[in-house]
């Protein structure tokens, strides 16, 4: 009888311990990147005991972006890659904020793809609250972008993401919960499709319309940013057709292929508020990417077309702070500098 028991014991923690491994194996298989993902706690809106001591909201005033002392900023800062990445390579955390701020940066901006916002439902807590608050407690502006890439009328594009949701009920989804979370955080700015493609500017203006007065109906009064059409690259039609609204900025994504730059934005810089938010090339590893438009260097790009912001008081968001997305500021040791990279810390050291 006694054996019957300690083999019925014996049994019974045998089960358990297989059914808890088997536990422990679907958590991994169906968590990101095979990292287990507890629940974070999903509060109704932001929440910081430093909220005060945040970078104040800025506004826009003609064609500048003021604090709300009346002087002048200009956002120069990094971009590095969707905290969900930066997750997967233990860089999503306060101290990797800490090296964009040391860089000299005053502003991050934080790609959302949104198949990653759309099959993670803690998304927003469990990366846009930390991502917020480390800019905010490091005194840096963080620029929301929600990164799409194609029509938002029609779904159509090479990197649409592929998704049960259609683009612009996604979008508009997206920036009312979004909006609502944060509109009381002086330091996020929102940037609201990242680059409209295969659209025409009318299409896109009285999309963009539409988001940005989801946004407002929300409370939120921060900066919102407009990209431009071609993806981001050409902002001409803002000539005859401005988007109306207060605290609008217009935004260019500008690569060495891209030439008349005062076509495309620097003409509209003369009047509204324009910010590169996106730019950067590749130089001495030109010859691993297949994305041709990005090869470029220092002589020909990188050093004229700063000198060329400068010259109009455009701020500027390099990309990527990373090793691996294109172009990248690092090396694959993750600490020292491509050329690329290099040029940009130099490029920051005005804004320390």
């Amino acid at each position: 009888m006694l054996y019957k028991k300690i083999l019925k014991v014996f049994l019974y923690i045998l089960v358990s311990l297989v059914m808890l491994v088997l536990t422990l194996v679907a958590i991994i298989y169906f968590s990101e990147n095979g990292r287990i993902m507890l629940p974070v706690k999903q509060k109704e809106a932001f929440q910081n005991d430093n909220l005060d001591d945040f970078p104040p909201m800025l506004y826009v005033e003609g064609n500048k972006i003021l604090q709300p002392s009346g002087d002048v900023i200009v956002l120069r800062g990094l971009m590095p890659p969707d905290p969900v990445k930066l997750h997967s390579k233990n860089k999503f955390n306060k101290r990797f904020f800490q090296k964009i701020k040391d860089s000299g940066a005053n502003v991050v901006r934080i790609p959302v793809h949104p198949e990653n916002y759309y099959f993670n439902k803690d998304y927003l807590w469990r990366y846009l609250v930390p991502a917020v608050a480390w800019s905010g407690e490091l005194g840096m502006y963080i620029i929301i972008d929600w990164h799409y890439i194609g029509n938002i009328e029609n779904n159509t594009g090479e990197k649409m993401p592929d998704i049960d949701i259609d683009a612009k009920e996604f979008t508009l989804q997206f920036w009312k919960q979004v909006a609502n979370y944060f509109k009381e955080v002086p330091n996020v700015i929102f940037e609201i499709f990242n680059e409209p493609a295969n659209i025409s500017s009318g299409q896109w203006a009285k999309n963009a319309a539409e988001i940005i007065e989801a946004i407002r109906e929300q409370g939120a009064e921060q900066i919102i940013i407009v990209g431009g059409t071609d993806y981001s690259k050409d902002l001409s039609w803002v000539k005859e057709t401005p988007i109306d609204g207060e605290n609008i900025v217009y935004a260019s994504h500008i690569y060495p292929i891209h030439t008349n730059w005062d076509y495309y934005f620097g003409d509209i810089a003369e009047k509204y508020p324009v910010l590169i938010t996106e730019w950067g090339f590749m130089d001495e590893n030109r010859n691993t990417t297949d994305q041709y438009y990005l090869i470029g260097d220092k002589q020909t790009y990188g050093q004229p077309f700063i000198d060329y912001l400068d010259e109009k008081g455009i701020g500027w968001v390099a990309c990527w702070f990373d090793n691996s997305w294109e172009p990248q500021i690092f090396q694959k040791d993750f600490k020292s500098y491509t050329n690329y990279g290099a040029f940009v810390m130099e490029a920051l050291k005005s804004n320390k």
